[in-house]
């Protein structure tokens, strides 16, 4: 299992998005018209496209818990040059947040995970572990909080070094539960985290909401959209699926993302979903849609992302959300300039 650490990382690069011209784009059927998918996404003005900008559409937020925003660009070069990049992990390249990153195999176990370990660095995020209650600061199960209290009253008088060395271990032994369950049977096997509330998130419903109410997926990959839902199952789609686990800095804390991509081919192009179905704080889980399409001399770029966190609901809701959106297409503009000048 090939492990990458520092520069030059992959990340999923959340949502890509979609906006579609009237040349050489696929358009959606309405009654024997074929419209152009910036239609469909809502984009009056696509005049931006060939100078090189990127342009914004809304994308729908289904939860008062969900965040979404939606982007589109012009790339000048074909699909396949595009689609190869993204399977040999260009979308987590230069990535300055990513620390570590690795890809689970077939045949892997739980070496598949060696490569993360907290450093010395980490000492105060790891020892909060050992501690841990039912809250928002991390996202456990009820079982997993049990674990790591348990661990922490072995370790009182242990070394720093030792401390990291077992709470990493204890860390990649849930993480692999975790990775393994989503592999054997999906998304219905994620252990919801618990809140000090006594309330608990369905990680399960929210990425089932996510796929289904996709209207990229929905438009430009049905099938895919049923893989996602289905999965591990089988479905209509031939979409190649790949498992992934990601160390980054979040708020600046570093936590542990199990992701899961598939590419599906589709109208000369592809579609990418990359689903994130762990993640260790901050928020609940994440579904981006990354689309490419042929148009004019090279390719149509749309991403979308839905992000699911705690931190917009309840009161001030419509600001905390009008704050959060901007902050998402931040990070996705850079994200998307990133893989823009990757394929260059």
């Amino acid at each position: 299992m090939p492990v990458l650490r520092k520069s030059n990382l992959l990340r999923r690069l959340p949502a890509f998005m979609l906006s579609v011209l009237p040349v050489f784009v696929p358009g959606v059927a309405t009654s024997g018209v074929s419209q152009p998918a910036t239609a469909v996404l809502g984009i009056a003005d696509v005049s931006g496209l060939d100078q090189g900008e990127i342009l914004s559409y809304d994308a729908s937020e289904p939860t008062d818990k969900t965040l979404s925003a939606g982007l589109a660009m012009y790339v000048a070069a074909p699909p396949e040059r595009l689609i190869a990049a993204v399977r040999n992990g260009a979308l987590l390249v230069g990535d300055p947040d990513v620390i570590a990153a690795g890809t689970l195999l077939p045949a892997n176990g739980p070496e598949a995970l060696e490569g993360f370990e907290f450093g010395p660095s980490d000492l105060e995020e790891a020892e909060a572990l050992s501690e841990v209650e039912p809250g928002s600061a991390f996202n456990f199960s009820a079982a997993e909080i049990e674990g790591f209290r348990a661990l922490g009253l072995k370790l009182a008088n242990v070394s720093e070094a030792e401390k990291l060395r077992l709470l990493s271990r204890r860390y990649r032994e849930f993480l692999w539960q975790r990775l393994d369950s989503y592999r054997k049977n999906g998304p219905d096997a994620i252990a919801p985290y618990v809140r000090s509330t006594g309330n608990i998130v369905d990680v399960a419903a929210e990425l089932r909401t996510f796929a289904e109410q996709s209207a990229e997926l929905r438009q430009y990959a049905p099938e895919l959209r049923e893989a996602l839902l289905k999965f591990p199952a089988e479905s209509s789609s031939d979409a190649a699926s790949t498992l992934q686990w990601v160390e980054r800095k979040v708020e600046g804390r570093p936590t542990v993302i199990l992701v899961h991509q598939m590419v599906q081919p589709t109208g000369g192009g592809a579609l990418v979903a990359v689903r994130d179905f762990y993640v260790g704080h901050s928020f609940n889980s994440s579904q981006m849609v990354l689309g490419i399409l042929p148009y004019r001399k090279g390719s149509l770029v749309f991403y979308s992302h839905c992000t699911s966190t705690d931190q917009v609901a309840g009161v001030g809701m419509n600001l905390k959300h009008a704050i959060g959106r901007e902050r998402l297409r931040a990070v996705m503009f850079g994200r998307m300039e990133r893989f823009r000048a990757s394929v260059r």
